[in-house]
């Protein structure tokens, strides 16, 4: 089996599994704040996800009986309405650094899914099946470092030592967000890995509700 696709595409998730686990070893290693930075990237990636399958109408949308024009409208409608959230992101903490953990979060998406396209890939349904689980791993990373026990390794303060404020869960035990981080991509950057270069996020959905109505009004 060629080997250099599916490690191409799985490159930016196991760039950010190696940076979460860099952090769970030694968080200050780098500079003091990056736990928060980490924790920030698992939250904004939560939101990343939802674009999978409106990315998949664009990427797909000839299987899909879609025109050029209406895929078109499509990726600006998405792009538009992400860059506006990611600016409102970075509005929020008087900062561009998470305006540009969105951009590379998106674009690692976008990436997987133009590299990863393949004219005679069984069908949407793999694509689909897929998608899924990249949502179904950041939710079980999240359950099982809630409820399973998981190595502090390095970080053995609470949140606010690595510029987390609050009373929550990740705050108090920033580990546990860090953990969940490690464990959700480098799982996404496994299945990518072995999936013989197939997208990951893209969804069977025959009309994407969000940017498609959006654009026709």
């Amino acid at each position: 089996m060629n080997f250099a696709r599916p490690a191409l595409i799985a490159s930016p998730d196991a760039f950010a599994a190696g940076l979460y686990l860099w952090c769970w070893i030694a968080p200050v290693a780098w500079y003091r704040q990056f736990v928060a930075f980490l924790v920030l990237v698992l939250l904004i990636e939560f939101v990343v996800l939802q674009a999978g399958p409106f990315l998949g109408s664009v990427i797909y949308g000839a299987k899909m009986g879609f025109d050029r024009a209406r895929r078109l409208r499509i990726a600006v409608v998405l792009g538009v309405s992400y860059i506006l959230f990611a600016s409102l992101a970075a509005a929020s903490f008087d900062a561009w650094f998470p305006f540009f953990i969105f951009v590379w979060l998106f674009a690692a998406k976008v990436f997987a899914a133009v590299v990863g396209y393949d004219r005679n890939a069984p069908g949407r349904e793999r694509e689909m099946a897929v998608w899924i689980l990249s949502v179904s791993y950041y939710f079980v990373a999240i359950f099982l470092t809630f409820f399973v026990p998981v190595p502090m390794l390095g970080i053995t303060e609470d949140g606010e030592m690595y510029g987390l404020r609050g009373q929550y869960e990740w705050a108090n035990f920033p580990y546990k967000a860090i953990s969940a981080g490690f464990l959700y991509f480098f799982a996404l950057a496994l299945t990518r890995l072995l999936g013989k270069g197939v997208s990951m996020d893209l969804s069977t959905a025959d009309v994407p509700a969000g940017p498609s109505d959006a654009s026709s009004h």
